[in-house]
């Protein structure tokens, strides 16, 4: 698969390509993905056999075959894949000014504007904020705004932190399925159909923010630290993914932010942006 790095185009290898293109790429693949596999359940078995010790073995191969170091990390043993996978950095480097928005995740990121008809496309595929939301009204202040996506791939450390200093209003848990949320599934409409949550955030420098995670495929569960009504800081960690590739979503209203350049020709052309938490994406307008 092919991102952009902020300097040039490269190949990114995708964990697990095989099965995803089973999965999602033949009739009878999409058959199972429709109907059984993007079932909680399964999902949850695959966690369980992730979080035993039996899956320890995996961590050395996956690491090695995806060039991964555990140098930064708060520890170096990992009792079970889904340990590895939740892995922690030891420091979360913020490599903005007060006023810059900074990437919430080590992720492939793509910036999207919501038209005036509350639209936008994700591959070529038309989805509006209502769908994702399900919810009109909420959905109609964000009408003119933009998308951020940001794609965690299982290679990526799962967690992610706010864009900004602020206050959260409680957490809402929209219960949905689980499909793959690798661009192949695209056309399936996985992100108004797969389980996730939406916080509302009033920040410092960039209004009210909507923060989405939104599960995926062998997702055990979205870990959010607080769902209620709290303060938090820039860079601040809000939450983790438990085992499988996931998404967090940043809807933004009109006029109160400019996205760097290069992202957004990059999304216009369908190209992810390799982002690593904590560097510049844009600035408040």
């Amino acid at each position: 698969m092919q991102v952009w790095n902020r300097k040039e185009l490269v190949e990114e290898p995708e964990v697990g390509a095989g099965a995803i293109r089973f999965a999602y790429g033949n009739p009878f693949g999409r058959f199972l993905a429709k109907t059984i596999l993007c079932r909680k359940f399964v999902s949850n078995l695959y966690a369980a056999w992730q979080r035993s010790a039996l899956s320890k073995g995996k961590v050395k191969k996956f690491m090695v075959q995806y060039r991964i170091s555990a140098e930064d990390c708060t520890t170096q043993d990992f009792p079970n894949f889904n340990a590895f996978f939740t892995r922690q950095r030891k420091d979360y480097v913020n490599l903005t000014a007060e006023n810059e928005l900074p990437a919430i995740a080590d992720s492939k990121l793509t910036a999207l504007p919501i038209s005036a008809g509350c639209r936008f496309h994700i591959k070529g595929v038309p989805y509006t904020t209502e769908e994702l939301l399900e919810d009109k009204a909420l959905a109609a202040e964000y009408r003119g705004g933009l998308c951020l996506i940001f794609r965690l791939s299982p290679d990526d450390y799962h967690r992610y932190v706010y864009p900004d200093g602020g206050a959260q209003e409680p957490c809402r848990h929209i219960p949905g399925v689980l499909h793959t949320v690798n661009p192949i599934a695209a056309d399936m409409k996985v992100y108004r159909r797969n389980a996730r949550t939406v916080q509302k955030l009033h920040t410092e420098h960039f209004g009210d923010v909507l923060q989405m995670e939104v599960g995926a495929l062998l997702v055990g569960k979205i870990v959010n630290h607080v769902e209620g009504e709290a303060a938090f800081s820039k860079l601040q960690e809000k939450g983790y993914f438990a085992y499988g590739g996931s998404t967090v979503i940043l809807l933004l209203k009109q006029g109160v932010a400019r996205i760097d350049e290069d992202i957004l020709s990059c999304s216009a052309q369908g190209i992810e942006t390799k982002v690593r938490l904590g560097e510049r994406i844009g600035v408040s307008a």
